[in-house]
């Protein structure tokens, strides 16, 4: 058995499979997706009634400071009628997100693991990250949302990996990696107050380190800080986001945000340890943490730090980016901003646990399950994969909407919806309610309130007065066909 399928290409074939398992529905499922009635109408409307400049300062001055994503929404493919983009972004996306991890991957393991080992550890942290997720339609099909924070994870990783490219030349004055790294901080910076704090907490903890342990500031480096306290201050200092903090009474509350952040942290990250493959992916780690802490890995000098010093601020960065939303608008975390915490998590686990390895290693010697994999462990690590995998919410939710052809009645009576509103002489059209709502895909459908927001800017994009719902008689309603 052991000539036939060696214990690593038993690791191959279970990583690569479990990638194939989750991203399968996602693709299938991104065939079906539509623009979403929750905010695209309305930023499409409204940049196509003003143009898109004075759109994106109506929501700089009236609502939210990120540029970027503001820039994003005001000139998405709703704008430009491209409906077949909402079915190719999240295929692209996926996309991206693997070659986000790759990059990261290849650039700290470019001298101890092969095309293919690095393949397969991207698939491993790409499964992973997709397991985790709070809510896939947000991550993958709601563009605002992809534009808020989907985008903002994936450069964030490409930022990782061009930062240690970057040092192995002891981050020199050079013109090429100062206009990327300047870019991607811009785009992560402008797309969220999260993801502004990620990269500005990942560039503070690299000059932190150069200054610890080289004892100098790489002029690159100091540009690359301006520029980014640049960034921060147009988001910031936004006026719309003192409109959009003053809608709760509990915004700005630092007791209330503590204290609610410590309960949810209590009972959110357990989950995400057990409830996820986390721990059984770092099981399959260990081997690659070992190599990442030989002599001859060049990137063995970023894992020789104290590990409290790298643990610590590991989890404080954690327990901000939970509070955030707590102190910014008094309610819990929103699951797309989850998603993004999910990434840190992720990140600096692997970090914290090579680091651990590390002492390891130096302090207990070497041990067969630090250096290579054992069938007996990768049986049980299998096990442990199949049952959390199959036990995952989302997933299932995923392979249902696709079964049940609830993913399909969708698309086809938003189709219908399209051909109304364009065949429809009236001022007012009258339509039936969605008769499904795969919760992987939709996040909801038009108000039965005529006036409510989603009704006033579906109707204004089709050069409507308004839109309504059709009562639908409660014989006639099918309770089993939402989730």
């Amino acid at each position: 058995m052991n000539q036939l399928i060696t214990p690593n290409r038993f690791v191959f074939f279970l990583l690569i499979g479990s990638l194939l398992l989750v991203i399968f529905p996602l693709i299938a499922l991104a065939f079906y997706n539509q623009p979403s009635l929750v905010d695209d109408y309305c930023f499409a409307d409204t940049a196509r009634q003003h143009g898109v400049w004075q759109a994106q300062q109506f929501y700089y001055d009236g609502w939210t400071g990120r540029y970027f994503h503001n820039f994003m929404v005001h000139t998405g493919p709703l704008v430009w009628e491209w409906y077949g983009a909402y079915a190719v972004f999240p295929i692209v996306l996926l996309g991206l997100l693997w070659l986000g991890f790759f990059f990261l991957v290849q650039q700290l393991t470019r001298t101890i693991l092969s095309f293919t080992e690095q393949a397969v550890a991207a698939s491993a942290a790409s499964f992973l990250f997709i397991s985790q997720l709070v809510s896939i339609p947000e991550f993958f099909y709601w563009y605002p949302g992809l534009a808020c924070y989907s985008v903002s994870c994936v450069c964030f990783l490409f930022l990782l990996g061009t930062l240690v490219a970057h040092d192995r030349i002891q981050f020199r004055l050079n013109a090429g990696y100062l206009v990327i790294e300047s870019l991607l901080m811009a785009i992560i910076i402008g797309s969220s107050e999260t993801s502004m704090i990620m990269a500005m907490a990942l560039l503070g903890t690299v000059l932190l380190g150069i200054l610890i342990y080289r004892r100098k500031l790489p002029v690159s480096l100091l540009l690359l800080a301006v520029i980014s306290c640049i960034c921060c201050y147009y988001l910031i200092k936004a006026p719309g986001n003192a409109v959009r903090m003053g809608g709760n009474k509990l915004s700005q509350d630092l007791v209330f945000s503590v204290t609610q952040t410590v309960k949810y942290c209590w009972s959110y990250f357990p989950q995400q340890l057990f409830q996820t493959p986390l721990l059984l992916i770092s099981f399959l780690f260990l081997p690659i943490a070992y190599r990442l802490t030989d002599r001859q890995n060049p990137a063995r000098r970023y894992f020789e730090i104290h590990p409290l010093l790298a643990f610590l601020p590991y989890l404080g960065l954690l327990f901000v980016l939970t509070m955030l939303h707590y102190w910014a608008v008094g309610v819990q975390p929103v699951p797309r901003l989850l998603n993004s915490v999910n990434l840190i998590l992720t990140v600096g686990w692997f970090y914290n646990l090579t680091i651990w390895v590390r002492v390891f290693r130096q302090n207990a010697g070497t041990f067969s399950f630090l250096t290579r994999y054992q069938w007996v462990f990768l049986v049980l690590v299998t096990v442990g994969l199949a049952y959390v995998t199959y036990r995952n919410k989302n997933l299932r939710m995923a392979y249902e909407d696709l079964r049940s052809g609830r993913a399909r009645a969708f698309h086809e009576a938003f189709e219908k919806r399209f051909e109304l509103m364009a065949t429809t002489p009236g001022d007012t059209v009258v339509l039936s309610p969605l008769p499904v709502s795969p919760v992987s895909l939709v996040l909801g459908d038009l108000d039965p309130d005529p006036k409510g927001l989603w009704n006033r800017c579906w109707a204004g994009y089709y050069h409507k007065k308004g839109v309504k719902l059709r009562a639908v008689p409660e014989k006639e309603q099918n309770p089993t066909t939402t989730n």
